[in-house]
């Protein structure tokens, strides 16, 4: 019986899996790090900042992305052209969100259109009935 421990048999593959123990205090670092990230996304929401909306919530999402790829899935602790692999893909991607974002003037005139088209008949509400003025009541005979 081999004790898989003390064995050195894995050593000659490249391709073994190699544990890392990442410590509970990280864990729970990263966490409360997630937490408070999360609860200023919903902050930031509620202010309006012009176009750095999407600036400032994509920039959070980024940073709770890359905590979580770091530490929970161990980039942080792997090859460094991993690292390197991930770094360009998230450039990749901020590249072409805001080759998106310059262009999207050029369509705002379809955009306004379309909106206007499916805005609903706003009809100014119809008057209410005329009521009929009162009218003074006749006496009545005098009876006999």
């Amino acid at each position: 019986m081999s004790d898989h421990a003390e064995s050195d048999s894995h050593a000659e593959n490249p391709q073994s899996c190699h544990v890392h123990i990442v410590p509970v205090k990280v864990l729970v670092g990263v966490f409360l790090a997630l937490v408070a990230l999360t609860v200023l996304t919903v902050e930031a929401a509620k202010f309006d900042v012009g176009s750095a909306d999407v600036i400032v919530s994509m920039a959070i999402a980024t940073v709770k992305a890359s905590l979580v790829v770091f530490i929970f899935m161990h980039l942080w602790y792997d090859k460094p052209v991993n690292k390197i692999a991930f770094f360009f893909s998230i450039v990749f991607a901020a590249f072409f969100l805001c080759m998106i974002l310059l262009d999207s003037h050029a369509y705002d005139d379809y955009v306004q259109g379309y909106q206007q088209d499916k805005a609903p008949a706003v009809t100014a509400p119809a008057a209410p009935a005329p009521v009929p003025a009162p009218t003074p009541e006749a006496p009545e005979p005098a009876k006999k």
